[in-house]
């Protein structure tokens, strides 16, 4: 390709670009699109989970490592489980090494991207040119503009800068991160129940910090065990990885550990937890991924949201081009594709701030939430509540299961 114009530019191939490229390749799209990304490959040290595949193209549904039709949730001597017979509702996992190498297996053998790895850009966009020409960046000393500009790139998850990006915020608001540092477990010996995922394990509190252990267990000898915190401090993910290191030596998972068990490798990250941040807006450049809020504030949760956006993004883009041709226009202009539709439905967004808020009046109750919703509502309903897909019936069973007091102060009250 190398040319100094193409329709679609896409910084950063994390998964919601990489997203968007597939669902436009299946849709049979045949504009230019170009991929810049700082990092040499893609980053495999992760995984995604999400409730039931019904959305997912056959193509993706066929990468899942794994289904649980049951998961727990513990807090003290208590614990809840979840159990469903549907696979529409089943929790599901794919891991991120599958997904890339499916992704790259098929985008690099289509001629209509060009990939730069390990390669910095700098945007070029300007008040007066950007609605013009749409978007620009500076490539390898070279100006290169399209009609698209799609942005994953410097994602924002640092407290302070995520705190930046609240809108009239008072000095004392505080921001919940999500901080998670896990480690990929094998042992020689049996020790895993591979048909319980447990999502929140000993969940435990303070004024500032809500911290539980998450386990995906694969098969009997495998497993991710990661220690997760919602907090309002700045976490080290150091100072994680060798307390998750503790519990799997303690077997704080509930399993008997083994001198056989081996650490094989890390995942971490830190997420913002914030319905008040929005994207930041550079010219025409779409915020994509986590830096497009294309992630359920409340949990963390992105790769459905992520895979309807990009089905519904990548109709947007081949609607267009087609009117284009049949207009006999010869450009797919900027100002003729809005993209108008939330990532997250806009109910949940609002049901979100409000948890969060009562989550931020007192961190402390996290533990006692979470258990009220593990404990009465029942698997359908909170796997479809987890998916933006809940009934209305859904909605009353999970607003009843809310202690009261607490959400009707968050509702009437501004914070300080």
């Amino acid at each position: 390709m190398n040319a100094d114009r193409v329709d679609i530019i896409i910084r950063g191939a994390g998964l919601a670009g990489t997203s968007l490229m597939l669902a436009l390749v299946e849709q049979g799209y045949t504009g230019k699109i170009l991929v810049v990304d700082k990092l040499p490959k893609p980053d495999t040290q992760k995984t995604w989970c999400f409730w039931g595949d019904q959305n997912l193209p056959d193509s993706l549904r066929a990468l899942i490592a794994k289904r649980w039709l049951t998961w727990s949730f513990s807090s003290d001597d208590e614990e809840f489980e979840h159990k469903t017979s549907s696979l529409d509702e089943s929790y599901c996992c794919i891991k991120a090494e599958d997904f890339y190498q499916y992704a790259l297996s098929k985008l690099t053998k289509t001629s209509n991207i060009e990939w730069h790895w390990n390669t910095d850009c700098e945007q070029l966009d300007s008040d007066d040119t950007a609605y013009e020409e749409g978007v620009a960046i500076m490539l390898n000393g070279k100006r290169v503009s399209a009609d698209l500009g799609f942005d994953s790139a410097g994602q924002c998850t640092a407290p302070d800068a995520a705190l930046n990006k609240v809108p009239n915020k008072a000095p004392n608001t505080s921001i919940i991160n999500q901080y998670f540092s896990g480690a990929w477990v094998t042992s020689a010996s049996p020790i895993f129940d591979s048909n319980n995922a447990a999502l929140m394990k000993n969940m435990v509190a303070d004024n500032h910090c809500f911290e539980f252990t998450y386990i995906l267990p694969f098969n009997a000898h495998s497993a991710l065990i990661e220690l997760t915190r919602f907090s309002t401090r700045q976490e080290s993910l150091s100072d994680m990885q060798s307390a998750c290191e503790q519990i799997i030596a303690d077997g704080k998972y509930g399993t008997n550990i083994s001198t056989e068990t081996t650490i094989e490798r890390w995942e971490k990250g830190v997420l913002p937890m914030d319905t008040r941040i929005k994207p930041v807006k550079v010219g025409n450049w779409e915020s994509i991924g986590v830096k497009g809020n294309m992630i359920r504030a409340s949990s963390g949760y992105a790769f459905m949201i992520i895979q309807r956006w990009a089905k519904y993004a990548a109709a947007v883009i081949g609607n267009n081009a087609i009117h284009c041709e049949n207009s006999g226009a010869k450009d797919t202009h900027r100002q003729q594709i809005v993209f108008t539709k939330s990532a997250v439905p806009s109910l949940y967004t609002k049901l979100d701030s409000v948890f969060l808020k009562v989550m931020r009046n007192d961190m402390a109750r996290a533990p006692q939430l979470f258990s009220a919703m593990a404990q009465h509502i029942e698997a359908g309903a909170f796997a479809r509540f987890m998916s933006e897909s809940a009934s209305f019936k859904d909605m009353l069973a999970m607003i009843n299961a809310m202690p009261k007091r607490p959400f009707l102060r968050a509702l009437i009250t501004p914070e300080h």
